[in-house]
């Protein structure tokens, strides 16, 4: 996921609020702790696959939505085409945050999430004219990426409550990450090998552009020392990811007994020995296809993939990626978190474990004074 302007000035109004007051202040926290995301409420076919096309050459294919289907030629009754509801914001956590509170009841975080998603997963079979009769296509797609998202803070109890109620809400900001496709073809009879069985193995990898969303939080935090509380929340997440760039990484094909290709290097004898261009290999997203897009979809411009029209009018630049309509990925989220809070106020630091308030009531229990955070 990319960096963006408007990432970097949010985040440094926000880091310019808890620097001073990690160093200053007795309401500065740390937390850590981990958690794991169901796909949100707000499902949708925002899951994409790459779908190979009808020519062995990768410009021809495409990033779409993923969907389950089956299309058995002998037996119409089994056929089927279902779309895919899931969320890439799907799988497991950790996660860690630097606040400060203003006084007992509100305050600002920046909340920070690192994902390893789970592993979306769907098979598709069907007559196509490049794989031949009977393909099948197993697809395999997660997304792994940081977040750093900025937020209110509001906390419902007394300063000296030990349990205390807190919500969050705010933005949510990917800042690095990638979506990644895996995909397992098996084709029995492909047409383009005269029809000799085939298998082919091609992993992409996606980059997003500047993405906005929400993201809230209702939790509790119980304090049993002034140094550490511990807490556990209910978190949720609204974003739609917006695709940047997709880059083919693998592209292998072993046709039976025929030699093994990687169709990405030199040995490529698909494509005459030679490695494909960038315009085969990467896709760049756009908002809009016109006369001045580098791609053949309008009909206006046409292919040298010999690479010998360069910037000439008419000609697709084989030594850029081709353009193709932006796709949007579902990051929406429901899930949990649990972990510890290192209060680092003034009062806290100076008796972190409580020892000193016991003491000065002559050694009778005593309920330790919990800081003004979650």
């Amino acid at each position: 996921m990319q960096k963006s302007p408007l990432h970097f000035l949010i985040l440094c109004f926000f880091v310019s609020v808890l620097v001073p007051c990690i160093g200053y202040s007795q309401y500065a926290i740390v937390k850590l702790g981990g958690g794991y995301s169901l796909p949100g409420i707000q499902q949708s076919t925002g899951v994409l696959t790459f779908q190979p096309g009808a020519n062995p050459d990768p410009a021809y294919s495409s990033i779409i939505p993923l969907v389950n289907f089956n299309t058995v030629a002998a037996d119409t009754t089994k056929r089927y085409k279902s779309n895919l509801y899931d969320g890439y914001g799907h799988g497991g956590h950790f996660d860690f945050a630097l606040g400060y509170m203003f006084n007992p009841y509100f305050g600002i975080q920046i909340d920070g999430a690192y994902l390893w998603g789970s592993t979306i997963q769907a098979s598709q079979a069907y007559d196509d004219r490049l794989l031949g009769p009977g393909a099948s296509i197993v697809t395999r797609t997660h997304s792994n990426g940081l977040s750093l998202n900025p937020s209110l803070v509001f906390r419902a109890a007394k300063p000296t409550d030990k349990v205390a109620p807190y919500a969050r809400a705010g933005l949510a900001l990917p800042v690095l990450g990638y979506i990644y496709h895996d995909l397992d073809i098996t084709s029995p009879n492909s047409s383009f090998f005269q029809n000799i069985p085939t298998t082919a193995n091609i992993s992409v990898k996606t980059l997003s552009s500047l993405s906005v969303g929400f993201q809230g939080v209702v939790g509790v935090s119980y304090t049993p020392v002034p140094l550490i509380s511990i807490w556990g929340e209910l978190n949720g997440q609204y974003l739609f990811v917006k695709a940047m760039e997709t880059d083919l990484t693998k592209y292998i094909i072993t046709t039976q007994g025929q030699a093994t290709q990687d169709l990405l290097t030199t040995s490529n004898t698909i494509n005459g020995g030679k490695p494909w261009s960038k315009y085969s290999t990467t896709i760049n997203f756009v908002d809009q296809i016109n006369a001045n897009s580098n791609t053949t979809e309008t009909g206006i411009k046409q292919r040298d993939i010999t690479g010998g029209h360069v910037n000439v009018p008419g000609y697709v630049d084989e030594t850029k990626a081709h353009d193709e309509l932006r796709q949007v990925a579902n990051f929406g989220s429901f899930g949990f978190s649990v972990g510890v809070t290192f209060n680092l106020g003034k009062k806290s630091l100076r008796d972190p474990f409580g020892k000193k308030s016991k003491k000065k009531m002559g050694d009778s229990p005593a309920t330790p004074t919990p800081p003004t955070q979650n």
